[in-house]
Parts: C-alpha cells; sequence; structure tokens
C-alpha cells in the first residue's frame, strides 16, 4: 500500500469526525475517534526518528496545511469550516487527500518559484522522469549525460530526494545511496523495497542487477528521443541552488520539533527521572516555537517582497518602495547579468535575515514592507471568526505575544529566573508550554489569512481564459497604439470608454458604463489600473475591510466586451468565503452564471468568471451587479 493510501483515510476520517461534532474538538479527541473508525496499518503505529507515533504526526501536518487552505480552523482545538464541508462532499474518497496535496501547493508555494543557476538542473529532473519502473541509472551517468560531476550530482539528489524517479539513482556500484532521504520527513518507505516493488532485482551484497541499468549512452539517447537535450556546457561549472520547504511548511516541521520535546518531557515526568529537571524540555519547546514564528515570518517578508518586485503594476506598501537597492545590483539586472527576482532575493535576505521577529510591534513593522493590510486588527478577526465564544482584540493578540518573547527572552538569556525568588526559575508545565505552541500555530495560519496568499504576478491586463471570444482589437483603439513608438501602450479612460461605446450594443455598453460610473461613486473606491494588454481594459481597486483589493476588470473587443468578477484576487486580499458565496449568489440569477457559485466553492475561489454580453444586456444587469458590489464591500468593512 502506498504512502498516501496509508494517510489519506486518516485524513479524511478526521475531517468526517470534526463534521459531525459540529464543535471544536482538541486532537487527542480526534485521534482517538480516528482510531475506531480507521483501520490504521501497524506501519503507522510505530514511532518516527523523532519519537511520535508516525501517524499522529502526519495527522498534525495534515491538518495544519487543511487550515492554511481555509478548511479548518486550529484555535482552541480543531474545528472544520464550511469549505471544509464542501470539499468532503466534492472529493470522495482518496481525492480528498490528493486535492489539500493541490491546493496547499498551489497556494503555499514560494511566491517566487526558485530558479536553478544552472540550467543543466533542470535537464537532470527532466532525465528523472523519462527512467521507467524496473530500471535504474547513476549519478556519474546522468553527470555524463549533462557535463557535469557525479559529487555534484548527488548532493542535487540528495535535496531532490522525493522527485519523481529520484529513487532510481544509485551509487555507481549500483547500491543505494546511503544518502538518499524523501521530502517528506514523515516518509520512511526503504527506497530499496520501492525498486523491489517496481520489478529492480538485488543480489545479496545490495547491488541492483546489471542488466536493468540505464546506462550514459541509453539515458542520451532516451533524452533525445524525447527532445530533452542538455544545454552546452558552460566554461565553469556555476553554483548550485536547489528547491528548500516552502516557508508554512517548515514553521510546521519546527513546530513539530517543538511538540518532540515536549512529549520528551512528559515521558521523562512520568518515570519520575530526576537526574536532572525534565521542565526544562518545557523551556527548550518555549523558545524553539519562538524561533520557528521568527523564522518563518522571515522567509515570508522576502517571498512576498519577491512577488512584489516581480509586479510594477500592483498597488505596493509605502515602505517597499523605500527599500534601497544598491547601484552594483542594479547593474547587475540592468545588464542581464542575473533575474531580478534572484538579485532581489538576495538582497532581501541580507537585509531580513538578522532581524528579530518576535515582537508584535517588529513583525507588524516586517510585513509593513510587504503589505499594507492592518495585521493584528485583521488577525484578530479571524481569531475570533474561529472561536466567536472566545473573542479577540488586536490589544489582547498583541499582548499574548509580547508575554510569549518575554518568557523566550527570560529563558534564553537568564535561565528563566525568578524575580521573586532569587535563584529559583519561574515555574513552568506542559500544558502552558502546548498551549503557547499551538497559539503560535494560529496566529501563523491568522497572519497567512490576513495578508493573502503570496502568489504569483497579478497579471490585470489579461481577461480570463474563459473570456476567449474578444475578437480583434478595437480598430480606433489600435490606431491610437500605432501611434506611439512604445511597444506597448498604458490604456486610458478615454480609448477604454470610447471602444465601449463604438463597439458594445446600446444595452452592454450602458450596463458597463452604470457599473464604470458606480466605482467612482463608492467611498471604498480607491482607483482603476488601466491595461497595458492588447485590448483596452480597467480595473477598479477598492477597499475592503483591512487590505484593499481588485474587484472587478473590464475587457473590451471588436467582437464583445466581458465584466470579469475577480474572486481569487478579493479572496487573495482575505476577502471571506461567505461574503464572496454571497456575492456569486445574487449573481446566480443573470444569463451563464447558474453554476458559477457552486465551480468557485470547488475552486476555493480561485477563479475569475466573467459576465458576458448575455448578461450584461438584461435591462436589470446594472442594478444587479452595482448592488450585489455594493452589498460586498458593506460586508468587507466600508459604508455601502
Amino acid at each position: 500500500m502506498s504512502f498516501t493510501e496509508h494517510i489519506a483515510p486518516i485524513f479524511r476520517a478526521a475531517m468526517e469526525i470534526l463534521r459531525e461534532a459540529g464543535r471544536p474538538m482538541q486532537p487527542a479527541e480526534v485521534r482517538e475517534a480516528v482510531a475506531e473508525r480507521v483501520s490504521i496499518d501497524p506501519g503507522q503505529e510505530i514511532l518516527n526518528a523523532h519519537g511520535q507515533v508516525r501517524w499522529h504526526a502526519q495527522l498534525g501536518f495534515r491538518t495544519g496545511e487543511a487550515a492554511s487552505v481555509g478548511w479548518m480552523t486550529k484555535r482552541n482545538g480543531w474545528a472544520i469550516s464550511p469549505a471544509g464541508v464542501q470539499v468532503l462532499e466534492s472529493f470522495p474518497g482518496t481525492e480528498l487527500y490528493r486535492e489539500l496535496g493541490r491546493q496547499y501547493r498551489a497556494r503555499r508555494q514560494s511566491a517566487q518559484t526558485r530558479t536553478y543557476a544552472d540550467p543543466r538542473w533542470k535537464v537532470v529532473l527532466e532525465a528523472l522522469t523519462w527512467l521507467p519502473p524496473g530500471s535504474w541509472t547513476t549519478y556519474g551517468d546522468i553527470a555524463e549525460v549533462v557535463g557535469m560531476s557525479a559529487q555534484s550530482v548527488g548532493g542535487f539528489m540528495a535535496e531532490a530526494g522525493e522527485t519523481a524517479g529520484a529513487h532510481r539513482v544509485l551509487q555507481s556500484g549500483g547500491k543505494v545511496s546511503p544518502g538518499f532521504r524523501w521530502l517528506d520527513p514523515e516518509r520512511t518507505d526503504d527506497p530499496r523495497e520501492v525498486l523491489e516493488q517496481e520489478g529492480v532485482i538485488f543480489d545479496q551484497f545490495g547491488r541492483a542487477a546489471s542488466h536493468q541499468r540505464v546506462t550514459a549512452d541509453k539515458l542520451r539517447a532516451m533524452l533525445a528521443d524525447a527532445g530533452v537535450l542538455p544545454e552546452p556546457e558552460p566554461e565553469q561549472e556555476q553554483e548550485l541552488e536547489w528547491d528548500i520547504p516552502a516557508p508554512f511548511e517548515q514553521f510546521q516541521q519546527n513546530l513539530g520539533y517543538a511538540r518532540q520535546l515536549l512529549d520528551g518531557g512528559r515521558s521523562l515526568e512520568r518515570l519520575g527521572v530526576g537526574a536532572f529537571d525534565v521542565t526544562d524540555l518545557y523551556r527548550a519547546a518555549w523558545t524553539q516555537s519562538v524561533a520557528a514564528l521568527d523564522h518563518w515570518i522571515t522567509r515570508e517578508i522576502i517571498d512576498r517582497g519577491v512577488a512584489l518586485a516581480l509586479q510594477p503594476g500592483a498597488p505596493r506598501p509605502a515602505k517597499f518602495d523605500k527599500l534601497t537597492l544598491p547601484v552594483a545590483l542594479f547593474e547587475k539586472i540592468h545588464h542581464h547579468d542575473a533575474p531580478l527576482a534572484e538579485v532581489f532575493r538576495a538582497h532581501l535576505e541580507q537585509e531580513f535575515e538578522y532581524k528579530t521577529f518576535q515582537n508584535p510591534e517588529k513583525i507588524q513593522e516586517g510585513f509593513g514592507h510587504v503589505s499594507s493590510v492592518k495585521l493584528w486588527v485583521k488577525a484578530a478577526e479571524i481569531l475570533t471568526e474561529q472561536d466567536p465564544t472566545s473573542p479577540v482584540t488586536s490589544d489582547g493578540v498583541r499582548a499574548r505575544m509580547r508575554e510569549i518573547a518575554r518568557r523566550r527572552n527570560n529563558i534564553a538569556h537568564t535561565a528563566d529566573h525568578d524575580p521573586d525568588n532569587p535563584g529559583q526559575k519561574r515555574a513552568i508545565t506542559a500544558r502552558a508550554a502546548e498551549e503557547t505552541i499551538n497559539w503560535l500555530e494560529s496566529i501563523a495560519i491568522a497572519i497567512q489569512l490576513a495578508l493573502g496568499d503570496p502568489l504569483p504576478t497579478a497579471d490585470y491586463d489579461a481577461a480570463p481564459v474563459e473570456a476567449n471570444g474578444l475578437g480583434a482589437v478595437p480598430m480606433s483603439a489600435g490606431e491610437g497604439r500605432a501611434a506611439t513608438s512604445r511597444a506597448r501602450r498604458k490604456w486610458d479612460e478615454e480609448s477604454l470608454l470610447q471602444a465601449i461605446e463604438q463597439y458594445c450594443p446600446d444595452d452592454v455598453a450602458n450596463t458597463l458604463l452604470e457599473v464604470y460610473r458606480h466605482a467612482e461613486r463608492h467611498p471604498a473606491f480607491r482607483g482603476y489600473h488601466y491595461g497595458e494588454g492588447a485590448y483596452p481594459s480597467a480595473t477598479a481597486q477598492f477597499s475592503i475591510g483591512t487590505d484593499e483589493a481588485a474587484v472587478w476588470s473590464v475587457y473590451t473587443g471588436a467582437s464583445e466586451s466581458v465584466l470579469s468578477i475577480n474572486f481569487e484576487w478579493m479572496r487573495n486580499r482575505g476577502v471571506a468565503p461567505e461574503v464572496l458565496s454571497e456575492l456569486a449568489e445574487t449573481l446566480s440569477g443573470l444569463p451563464g452564471w447558474a453554476g458559477v457559485p457552486r465551480q468557485l466553492v470547488v475552486a476555493n475561489y480561485a477563479r475569475r468568471p466573467s459576465l458576458t454580453p448575455n448578461a450584461l444586456a438584461r435591462p436589470d444587469a446594472a442594478d444587479i451587479i452595482t448592488g450585489s458590489i455594493g452589498a460586498l464591500l458593506a460586508a468587507g468593512g466600508e459604508e455601502a
């Protein structure tokens, strides 16, 4: 049975149990209920390398991912969200687990995917996908094909252990490398056993059969047939870069270490060990969890900063624009010696990696470089929504964070001395340390939801894929573009309105113009972004709650014009799913939108559906659209 087949039913059972309970449940309570419902493989009951029951640890990771994509909450226990209930109904069996992985990777990956300094590493990764089951190759064979050293390829593979086919790369003698490891820290499958299941034969010395080896010549021919060829060998081998875990994933792992310290302390406390003070393990867990948050915040700021640098047209916080870039780095970018993302990331790492993000004021200041959201206000709102019976204020959040940071500093710098009892340490319990770890996990999730996901560049200029019938560029606008010497032109209000009036039927034009003017009259309106793409376009920005979002966009072509409702961009700016759901339902009475609300829920609102001319032509379309947008903005915290 595969690793997924072990974990998927456990995760699904946990979600179903939370749905049936209809209330927050403590993790131990959930695990106990899961064990009664699911037949758990004995291999998942054993302790992992850190002393935790394997499936307990895996369920902790998976529920953290589920909370980060909005399927559940983890404040004052675990609880399922409306989005979690919906995906349970939409994805049967193991598909739920696979959908979690898809959404988590899509939403929580680094804002800018890391690139490899040497393009030959991409060829290495591509080569792995062409190794068929029942075969194997060596680091040396791959190195010969791409023109590198076997040691370099081996080092790369040690960091890419769960890339498809990576377990089929062996040492020159046909043995599994001692340095091989799976990307998932909880996965303990023996790579030799996996290879044997695929058909590879090993002798009594642990060497794979030579007739099953894909040699360098065979691999080169295989890649040539597939159209995958190594880049020309550069004069000098460049420095290797490889992927590292996404920030939130690494944060979860680090919190896992803190929880392991707790478990160890509890075990020793039950045994009555008197050789040392076991409560020091609780103090270590406390400091580890604070360090985990600190490290995660640093990485989030850097990733989000790179994303902003790659979005010149997107709104930016004032503090971001005040970041300085040395002339030497500017010249490096200007002369194409290195890509912007690579240079700016290195600069931000130098700028932020030695700063400490433990005090709430410092955290707010750090994120202020990459977001204009009122961080602690929004985080408090999110935490309160997760458990309305225990409301939280922004002042309360900051006070709790200060208290945790002060205790961490006392532990780290004075061995947790008690000022009222000289020579004594302050008392600490496993429960207090556990509550701190859980609180910091909830805070990190709330911060993510408050800031919105770090995303690739938002392209305001391009209409959604579904709106692919715009036809030719309006001739009058095209003539205007031809008159300029610039390759791309920023459209303006005049060219947009000219195209709407000239190419849209009267009923469609009237609707679009009414929506356009409604935006300008609304107190939450913050401005238009006029596009630079082939078609005249405008995207309306509004203040929603504690942030700003691109609510709708008009794209105008000679054949038709559309009004795209930007659910994805609003979701990424922290607009609540229930608010987006109400907007979708209100618009569902327009032609072509009957099935849109359900499609949006299944896609976790990661779509930008468009109202086509059929919908825009209805006599009451303008009233429905402007009314629904007014309700959206009111629900988001602004005056209607």
